[in-house]
């Protein structure tokens, strides 16, 4: 078996994990390449010898016993790997509650950007207009409470971080967490200009 001081570090990372440190693959040294193809190929994500990479010394496993000093060394090149930044799970219930689903999904689609799943983003998309439509459609047969506002975000919220997140993203994975100031001040603008416009009618007419 193939390994290095990073091996056990990118065994316990997702195979999305995996694939964006090999696109991104400038941002990080050789041997930490090294062990993501290593890692992929036994998974069977890429074919074996499929990505040649010639300047890391191969270390196989029973042939040489790791002595503290290299403990040491794997913990700290363990702590050096990047993580991606992204909007984290209650950032996304944030908004998703407090202002609606819609921006909730915009988040998120935010960090699929960040990872490159086009595909997934556009999922997320669609979800979050037709869940939108939907809850506009039940909102004229429902009486309009706040519960009901909470209830309907929260299933917004369930579907955005249970089902896409786990399925594109995954569970596990690490990440660095983004600011929020951004996308905060955004939001209120946003709701402040709806409500204007509600009342405006009524505050031009008196």
């Amino acid at each position: 078996m193939r390994k290095n001081s990073y091996s056990q570090a990118m065994a316990k990372k997702s195979d999305t994990a995996l694939t964006l440190i090999l696109k991104e693959k400038q941002k990080y040294n050789e041997e930490a390449i090294q062990a993501v193809v290593w890692e992929l190929e036994e998974r069977g994500i890429i074919e074996k010898d499929s990505i040649v990479l010639d300047f890391v010394p191969l270390e196989i496993e029973g042939l040489a016993q790791p002595s503290k000093d290299a403990n040491v060394e794997q913990g700290s090149a363990n702590e050096q790997i990047s993580r991606p930044l992204l909007y984290s799970k209650r950032a996304i219930l944030g908004f998703t509650i407090f202002f609606s689903t819609l921006f909730g999904v915009l988040l998120l689609m935010r960090n699929l950007k960040k990872l490159e799943q086009s595909k997934a983003r556009f999922e997320v998309l669609v979800f979050g207009i037709l869940y939108t439509l939907l809850t506009m459609v039940l909102a004229n047969y429902l009486p309009t409470t706040l519960f009901l506002t909470f209830l309907f975000n929260g299933i917004g919220y369930a579907v955005l971080v249970e089902y896409f997140w786990n399925k594109n993203i995954g569970k596990n994975l690490e990440y660095e967490k983004e600011e929020i100031k951004k996308p905060l001040i955004i939001s209120l603008i946003i709701v402040g200009v709806i409500v204007l416009l509600q009342f405006l009618p009524g505050l031009l007419s008196a």
